[in-house]
């Protein structure tokens, strides 16, 4: 008997039934898009600029949504957009860069540059 109520029903209560369920399907997405910072953290972007003569590295970036930021467990600073510059001192051998960022919500995320810099040190001769 229900079934049969639901077949009979005119075509204005169909489009009103459609019309609600694609109004509400509508809300859930764009609240899902708008409320998405919570469950996506923060992303890093950053790049490594080294100059071939010197042992001075920048790093560049953008940690989007990120209240605190760290290079090597050292805490540096970042505008309101999240862009951040630093400059540090590569040894020569095998370096890892450890860039660490966290939200207001406690989201971290962490991107790593591993560097190798060949020592040049100048070729000295002795005579005797």
């Amino acid at each position: 008997m229900q079934l049969r109520t639901i077949k009979n029903k005119n075509m204005k209560w169909w489009v009103g039934i459609i019309s609600c369920m694609a109004l509400f399907l509508f809300i859930i997405f764009f609240s899902y898009e708008k409320m998405g910072f919570i469950w996506k953290g923060v992303k890093i972007e950053a790049t490594l600029e080294q100059k071939v003569d010197s042992s001075i590295a920048e790093i560049k970036g953008v940690a989007s949504k990120a209240t605190y930021i760290s290079i090597n467990g050292r805490e540096i600073f970042i505008n309101k957009e999240g862009e951040f510059k630093e400059s540090i001192a590569l040894l020569p051998g095998f370096s890892i860069v450890t860039i660490n960022a966290k939200d207001k919500f406690g989201k971290t995320a962490e991107k790593q540059f591993e560097i190798v810099k060949e020592e040049s040190a100048p070729a000295v001769a002795v005579i005797d």
